[in-house]
């Protein structure tokens, strides 16, 4: 049963992640960050305000999931 269910997940994964591409940045690169209201309060005070701000210069990488800007 338990090979049966990590198979199944292993197709869901597969699917859900068909569209996803892998982006690494480097050093020197710039990026454009979206906000979220939660994450940054005092840039986003509604929502009327845009979502967007940019672009940075990436000085360091953090871990494959963020960088330091």
């Amino acid at each position: 049963m338990r090979n049966h269910i990590e198979k199944t997940n292993a197709v869901y994964k597969a699917r859900a992640n068909m569209d996803r591409k892998k982006v690494e940045f480097v050093r020197g690169d710039l990026v454009w960050l979206h906000l979220i209201k939660e994450r940054l309060p005092s840039r986003r005070k509604n929502e009327l305000i845009v979502n967007g701000d940019g672009p940075f210069k990436v000085i360091k990488m953090a871990g494959d999931n963020a960088y330091k800007l």
